[in-house]
């Protein structure tokens, strides 16, 4: 057990009393607020039947309607380019940053925004993920995610001035250049997607656990712990996760000192409460799952005044953990490690549902393997045909590629119950961002 590294001492030892209070009483403060201005919220109410004056408690406040990813999207093509819910720069309320999306869902690309005062409250987030990593002010870190309209790469880069450390911002370079500036700099840690850093391993090889690199500012993808463990093993340094989404612009759920922990006894991504409201629920209910078990995350800003988040379903799920467990440092709300996977993320392949994160465990379970992908595709008489090509890692496993895809075809069909073909192939392209593993083109 690593020594507690605390930002605010005082909050974060606060008991779970205590933080519902703090986080109750914001949050009253933030609807009173946004019932008076905000035009997207105020209606989404008002078809609900809900006077939200009367909310008192949090179980009120979960009689407000969910709103999601398509509620926004309808809402910025009603009322174009920022929708009525970009307060801040309807109401020119000074400095705004925007966000887009990728859009990558089929549902067009959401509009984010962000004022200055936000934006300050959203820096004191960053610096709780930073002192639990062990990150100290003027310490060096590579940020390897590329600065563009995406909320990925411009928030981390903030999160990191706001903790006052140095960042080397070459995510617009290639991953050649990335390594020069590794090579030559001697940052502390690296901050981006966890796939990417094992794109940059591979291409040091042997280097890379030489380098100066004892800090891995892994996220923006679901990851398992076999995976995160074999990045950490690459590099020779422990890695801290982090959760964020780009409704909240922000990275809000994050490892302690502790980091992502060990096969069997995986670690915690905590909720930085004083900030952040999360709910955990049972997706077809709606209602709040208990301590241990698996349901959807659904998120509300308490500092997001100008442009609410209230209520957002994210569509990722995780495994709750209540805080407040005996022998706690903090008694923040989090999730388990490695647990996060989209709700809606399952594959039927020849009848049979697959979710990826169970392939995910699998194939990083296998210490030769770098990256893998998976292809969906069809015969001609609409039979469906799985691939799964694997990128082996240099110099870790004595077996020949025949033995690995034996051994790989036996496993697979134990355990998801159906026969994939696998292939090995020189290289496997991964993104900046999140790592696109599934390719369906059936």
């Amino acid at each position: 057990m690593t020594e507690p590294r605390f930002y605010d001492r005082d909050t974060e030892t606060m008991s779970r009393d205590e933080l519902d209070a703090m986080q109750l009483q914001k949050l009253l403060a933030m609807l009173e607020h946004v019932a008076k201005t905000n035009p997207f919220y105020i209606n989404l109410w008002k078809e609900a039947g809900i006077d939200v004056s009367k909310i008192k408690t949090f179980e009120d406040f979960r009689m407000l309607p969910m709103m999601e990813k398509s509620h926004i999207v309808a809402d910025q093509n009603a009322h174009p380019p920022f929708g009525t819910r970009s307060g801040s720069i309807n109401n020119n309320l000074g400095r705004t940053d925007l966000y887009t999306t990728s859009g990558t869902s089929g549902q067009g690309k959401e509009l984010h925004a962000c004022s200055l005062r936000e934006l300050k409250a959203m820096e004191e987030i960053y610096r709780y993920g930073m002192a639990w990593a062990g990150m100290a002010p003027g310490d060096i870190v590579l940020l390897t995610l590329p600065i563009t309209m995406l909320a990925g790469g411009r928030v981390e880069y903030q999160g990191a001035i706001a903790a006052d450390l140095t960042v080397l911002p070459v995510g617009n370079y290639d991953a050649a250049s990335k390594v020069d500036h590794i090579r030559r700099f001697n940052p502390k840690a690296l901050f981006g997607s966890t796939s990417y850093f094992g794109t940059l391993a591979t291409k040091m090889g042997d280097e890379a656990r030489q380098s100066s690199v004892t800090t891995l500012l892994t996220g923006l993808e679901g990851a398992s712990l076999p995976f995160l463990k074999s990045i950490e093993e690459m590099w020779g340094a422990k890695a801290y996760d982090r959760f964020g989404c780009a409704s909240m612009r922000a990275d809000f759920m994050w490892s302690d000192e502790n980091g992502i922990g060990e096969p069997g006894r995986p670690g915690s991504l905590l909720n930085i409460d004083p900030f952040v409201l999360l709910e955990v629920v049972d997706p077809d209910t709606g209602l709040p799952v208990a301590d241990g078990e698996f349901g959807e995350l659904v998120i509300t800003s308490l500092y997001h005044f100008d442009n609410p988040v209230i209520r957002n379903r994210v569509r990722d799920g995780a495994v709750f953990q209540k805080g407040g467990r005996k022998g706690s440092i903090r008694n923040f709300h989090g999730v388990e490690m490695a647990s996060i996977s989209r709700i809606d993320d399952v594959k039927k392949v020849k009848g049979i549902n697959i979710f990826p994160q169970a392939v995910d465990d699998l194939v990083f379970s296998w210490p030769e393997i770098e990256q893998y992908e998976v292809i969906l595709t069809r015969t001609a008489a609409f039979v469906d045909v799985a691939t799964l090509r694997l990128q082996l890692r240099e110099g870790v496993s004595g077996l020949t590629p025949d033995h690995i895809v034996a051994r790989g075809k036996e496993a697979v069909k134990s355990r998801l119950g159906i026969n994939f073909d696998i292939e090995i192939v020189p290289r496997i392209e991964v993104s900046d961002y999140k790592a696109r593993r599934w390719r369906d083109l059936r």
